[in-house]
C-alpha cells in the first residue's frame, strides 16, 4: 500500500490474518490511488475473505502430489529390470575383487600396492550400488517438494544412467547433446527426474516397432536467452494423434496399450508447478518431440 501511494498507484496482495480465537483466515486485498498534481488524495480498495479458494487449493496440491507418487511408484515398476541390472552390475564387482584378494592371500602373493588397488575398486563400486539405491528411495518416498539449484544436464544424465538397461532391452541408442553453459534451475530433483523417465521410458515404447537403424533417442538441452533453459526429447516412432496431440497430456488418455494415462498429465503439472511448460510436437521427419521449458536462475544475483 506505502508502495501504491508513493507513485506505484496500485496494489494487490494476499495474506492470512489470525482471528482472536486462533483461526488463521486467507484474505486477498487489491486497491488504486488516485492523485491530484501527482500528489496522493483517495485509496479505493477491497478486501475478498478467500479463505475457502485457499483451502481447496491447497486440497488440489496434496492430491497432485499423492498422484505423482503413485506415478512415480510405477515408473520404478517399469524401471526394476534396469534397476536390478544397475545394482548387479557394483555387487558383482565387489564380489570378484573380495574374491581375488582372497586368492592373492591364501598364495601369500598380495602386495600393498595390490591390495590397495582391490580396496579402492571395492569402495567405488559400493558408492556406486550406494548412489542407485538413494535414487531408488528418493523417488519412492513421499516427501514435501523440497528445492534447490541444480543443473540440468546433471539431472538428465543420472536418469540416462537409470534407463540403459531399458534402452538395451529396447535396442534404443540414447544419444545426448546437452548445452555446456546450462545456467541452473531451482527445482525439486526428483520431481525433474519423474519427468524426464517418463519421456524417456514412452519414447522407448515408441520405438519399438521402427527399424533398429531408427530406434534413436535425442536429448538436448539449450538455454533460451538468460532467463528459460529448454529440454527435449525425441523419437523416430509413429508419432502423436495428427488431430491433436496435445490430447497426449489429458488425465487417463494413452497410445500406450496398457498405458494409464496419467503420466505425461503428471509431467505437465510438475512443469507448471516449476513455473514452467511441458509441450509437444510431431517432428518434420516423423516422430514425437516433448519439450520441457523451465525458468533459469541467475546466480549472480542470489
Amino acid at each position: 500500500m506505502a508502495e501504491a501511494v508513493h507513485g506505484a498507484g496500485e496494489y494487490e496482495s494476499e495474506y492470512r490474518v489470525v482471528l482472536p480465537g486462533g483461526q488463521a483466515r486467507w484474505i486477498a486485498g487489491r486497491g488504486r490511488v488516485e492523485f491530484n498534481g501527482g500528489k496522493p488524495v483517495r485509496m479505493r480498495g477491497v478486501s475478498l475473505d478467500i479463505t475457502r479458494r485457499k483451502q481447496a487449493e491447497l486440497q488440489a496440491a496434496r492430491q497432485r502430489d499423492e498422484l505423482a507418487h503413485l506415478s512415480r511408484v510405477a515408473l520404478l515398476g517399469e524401471l526394476s529390470g534396469s534397476l536390478a541390472h544397475e545394482l548387479n552390475q557394483p555387487l558383482g564387482a565387489i564380489v570378484t575383487n573380495a574374491g581375488a584378494a582372497l586368492r592373492f592371500l591364501a598364495r601369500d602373493a598380495m602386495s600393498r600396492e595390490k591390495l590397495r588397488e582391490i580396496l579402492e575398486d571395492i569402495v567405488a563400486e559400493g558408492r556406486r550400488a550406494g548412489e542407485v539405491i538413494r535414487g531408488i528411495k528418493g523417488m519412492a518416498e513421499k516427501k514435501d517438494s523440497f528445492r534447490q539449484l541444480v543443473s540440468l544436464n546433471d539431472v538428465i544424465i543420472g536418469v540416462i544412467r537409470l534407463t540403459r538397461s531399458d534402452a538395451l532391452v529396447h535396442d534404443c541408442t540414447i544419444v545426448s547433446e546437452l548445452h555446456p553453459m546450462l545456467p541452473k534451475v531451482e527445482a525439486n530433483v526428483v520431481q525433474l527426474q519423474q519427468v524426464f523417465l517418463n519421456l524417456i521410458l514412452n519414447a522407448f515404447e515408441a520405438s519399438q516397432d521402427v527399424p533398429k537403424a531408427q530406434r534413436q533417442i535425442i536429448i538436448r538441452t539449450e538455454r533460451v536467452g538468460d532467463a528459460t533453459v529448454l529440454a527435449s526429447v525425441s523419437d523416430f516412432g509413429p508419432g502423436l494423434p495428427a488431430e491433436a496431440p496435445e490430447r497426449v497430456f489429458d488425465q487417463f488418455y494413452s497410445t500406450k496399450k496398457e498405458g494409464m494415462g496419467i503420466g505425461l498429465c503428471i509431467a505437465e503439472s510438475i512443469a507448471s508447478a516449476h513455473g514452467g511448460a511441458l509441450f509437444t510436437q510431431n517432428a518434420k521427419g516423423g516422430g514425437a518431440q516433448f519439450f520441457f521449458q523451465l525458468p533459469a536462475v541467475n546466480e549472480v544475483d542470489l
